[in-house]
């Protein structure tokens, strides 16, 4: 039996229920460091970076669509909805901040999501199957991808592949030193995924597992990757996000972070704890007016 203080304790425990999309912002908010320049994607990757944004890192962010150091209060339709100016510090052409900042690798980082994604960090945001069935295309990706100082990438509904049938975003190409033989920059750093976070071998560019996610199976997760997936030596526990970051996601995008089902029965709750409390008030005046 519980000590009666230990007791009193655990009842006041409150389990906090999370979203896969929030360990997933966490965690690729995390890869970003103090004074970093990022070309955000659209989707996740813009959520991820203003957590980062919000929770203390100075951090200088940019839209494809030329606006450059936003702070949005919902999340942007596409890359030129005009929400995205609220607060923004300029803008320019979308043009020139492809062949200006980015050809001129004034970024740090790129920020992507990805629907398939090979060992290499080769990225396919275009065909399921190449010509027949087409996804979304690549957008500013190819771009982003190919000159950025270091990628990271965010795959939430995608899958690994041994063979990508189509590629929109150039990563390690065929590992080791091809892709600096092909004259690019940089490369991808890190792959988020629901189930933890990948980094890439030094020397091979091979993606290993750095990081899995609590209540994820390891061996699960390997039979899900159709190649033999190296694992760090040191295999660590991806840390769940913070109170203060629960508060800025849910503030910013409810909808994506909890869900749009449970946004709705929280409104529906909250609507209804509010026309009770609007009741007991005027059944209050009602009673006031009658004596």
């Amino acid at each position: 039996m519980h000590h009666p203080y230990l007791k009193s304790r655990l009842m006041k425990i409150k389990k906090i229920r999370l979203s896969y999309e929030e360990i997933i912002c966490s965690a690729a908010a995390r890869e970003l460091s103090d004074g970093d320049i990022v070309f955000v994607g659209q989707g996740y990757p813009i959520l991820a970076a203003l957590l980062a944004k919000k929770a203390g890192k100075d951090l200088t962010l940019i839209m494809e669509g030329g606006i450059i150091e936003f702070d949005l209060y919902r999340p942007p339709i596409h890359i030129a909805d005009m929400t995205s100016m609220k607060g923004c510090a300029a803008a320019c052409e979308l043009i020139e901040i492809f062949t200006y900042y980015l050809f001129g690798e004034c970024f740090d980082v790129g920020f992507l999501g990805a629907s398939q994604i090979d060992k290499y960090g080769n990225i396919n945001t275009s065909f399921q199957s190449y010509p027949d069935k087409r996804i979304a295309g690549s957008g500013g990706a190819n771009e982003i991808g190919g000159y950025a100082k270091k990628l990271i990438i965010i795959m939430r509904h995608g899958r690994f592949v041994e063979k990508l049938p189509y590629i929109t975003t150039p990563g390690w190409l065929e590992g080791g030193n091809s892709r600096a033989e092909a004259g690019l920059p940089g490369g991808p750093y890190a792959v988020i995924t629901q189930k933890g976070v990948f980094k890439f071998d030094d020397e091979t560019k091979e993606l290993y597992l750095e990081s899995i996610n609590p209540k994820v199976d390891l061996e699960k997760l390997k039979k899900r990757v159709p190649w033999d997936l190296k694992v760090a030596d040191d295999l660590k526990k991806t840390p769940l996000p913070s109170q203060e970051e629960l508060n800025i996601l849910r503030q910013l995008a409810p909808g994506v972070t909890i869900g749009r089902a449970r946004w709705a029965f929280r409104q529906l709750e909250f609507l209804r704890n509010l026309s009770a409390k609007r009741l007991e008030r005027n059944q209050r005046y009602e009673e006031k007016v009658k004596s």
